[in-house]
């Protein structure tokens, strides 16, 4: 099979393009297997540690798919293009409610580029290594422990390129040193399992309910547990009090893991943030997050927060695997941290999507309809099983009206749900989202009719 990669492109950006070219060329069908990660690096003559940070993207973004001892396989979702017609484009909707993406048009430009600038001036003189510029990592200590009660030091953060690159050197690092078995929430964030699957372990689905994750069900065979507690994805509940003092007696126990991706937890409405999870056993929690709900994905910037003994594994896996996260983002974050401007930017977001929840409430309310969860983040669950309209027609429904929103099915694996779409009320603009709003609730009116 051969594979043309763009010369334009980093190699592993081209990887990722020539597989999916492809796919839409019909080389590749749905459920076809791709060959080997070391059989690919052969035929590419690009390093194998590349081609495994592309497939695990791809998995990530559920375009393939990693099957246990089996291989990757073309995702059987994924709708080909005939080889003999053009590629199709989908136009963008018009009003995307789809979860997972700040406000359009918020991202504070002006101060950024500012901050990058100053950035450039000293890049040749700051510090970095395989964990990351020194100066963010510091940064974001002192942040993280202002901001969400994170117990860490500049040497226990190491900088990534977002959560699923995070979960790549995590998994990576834990099956270097023994372990095989995680448990992930279900539902949860779509292709979340890739990198582990990737790494070899086996996944156990953990179901959730009102209160969180069901803890109570991790045994001693379980080295970790990747888990939402602040607000759980996508159902919007919270961890509750007893949830998150069993499940961090359950990994002082056994010795395992809590990874705690706390995607959004910054922005809470009603009260002021619960801590994170990881101050309560700071030496068996792995603390996740990244700037892809407070500024934008696109920038690729995450970090985790270690226990000591997995600082080193970690570093190591980063060094060899990816390289860490632009060095001018980096310092371009640290400049925003130190000013303050990092955190004026998440009280002015956090005001507006307070706003929209609550208009979204109100209108949903005069529908009949409610919203799940806790008053925080950028999304909300949708409960649609009173409507005579299933979740998926509706959703289509939906995108015939130039609404785009997820079914709830996406995100589960094993454990069934109500009938609900989940609805990212953060990602328009402003001047979009009042009309956004009355074209979701125009739908779900006839629907209910």
């Amino acid at each position: 099979m051969v594979f043309r990669l763009d010369p334009a492109l980093p190699r592993r950006r081209a990887i990722e393009s020539a597989i999916r070219t492809a796919i839409t060329g019909g080389v590749l069908a749905p459920g076809a297997r791709l060959p080997s990660s070391r059989e690919l690096a052969a035929e590419l003559g690009i390093a194998r540690n590349t081609v495994i940070a592309a497939l695990d993207d791809l998995i990530a973004e559920g375009v393939l798919e990693a099957r246990p001892r089996s291989g990757v396989f073309v995702s059987r979702g994924v709708d080909p293009v005939p080889r003999t017609g053009a590629a199709v484009v989908e136009p963008p909707p018009a009003f995307d409610l789809r979860p997972g993406q700040p406000e359009h048009g918020s991202f504070p430009a002006s101060r950024w580029v500012a901050a990058t600038r100053r950035a450039a001036a000293r890049a040749g003189h700051a510090p970095t290594s395989g964990a990351g510029c020194r100066e963010l990592r510091a940064q974001l200590a002192a942040y993280l422990s202002r901001a969400r009660g994170v117990t860490a030091t500049a040497e226990s953060i190491v900088i990534c390129a977002g959560f699923r690159t995070a979960s790549t050197l995590l998994a990576t690092a834990l099956a270097r040193h023994g372990a095989r078995s995680v448990a992930i929430e279900d539902p949860s964030l779509f292709g979340i399992c890739g990198p582990w699957w990737t790494a070899g372990f086996t996944v156990t689905d953990l179901p959730v309910d009102d209160a969180g994750a069901e803890v109570h069900r991790l045994t001693s065979g379980t080295d970790a547990v990747v888990l939402t507690p602040s607000h759980q994805f996508p159902l919007g509940g919270a961890l509750s009090p007893r949830r998150r003092r069993l499940v961090s007696d359950w990994a002082r126990a056994t010795g395992a893991y809590i990874v705690e991706d706390d995607y959004d937890g910054e922005f809470r409405f009603d009260r002021r943030p619960v801590p994170a999870l990881q101050r309560s056993a700071p030496e068996h929690v792995v603390y996740a997050g990244s700037t892809s709900k407070t500024l934008d994905p696109a920038l690729r910037l995450g970090w985790l927060a270690l226990p000591h003994e997995l600082i080193g594994p970690v570093v190591e896996s980063s060094e060899t695997l990816c390289g860490g996260a632009p060095l001018l983002n980096q310092l371009a974050l640290a400049d925003l941290i130190a000013s303050g401007e990092y955190e004026r930017h998440i009280r002015r977001q956090r005001r507006e999507y307070a706003r929209r929840r609550t208009l979204l409430q109100h209108t949903l309310g005069a529908l009949g309809l409610r919203t799940c969860g806790i008053p925080a983040g950028l999304h909300t669950l949708i409960a649609v099983d009173g409507l005579d309209t299933g979740a998926g027609a509706l959703r289509d429904r939906l995108a015939e009206r130039g609404v785009a929103v997820h079914e709830l099915a996406r995100y589960t694996r094993s454990h069934q749900h109500r009938a609900a779409i989940v609805a990212g009320f953060a990602t328009p603009s402003r001047a979009q989202f009042r009309p956004a709003l009355d074209a979701l609730a125009g739908t779900l009116r006839t629907s209910g009719d």
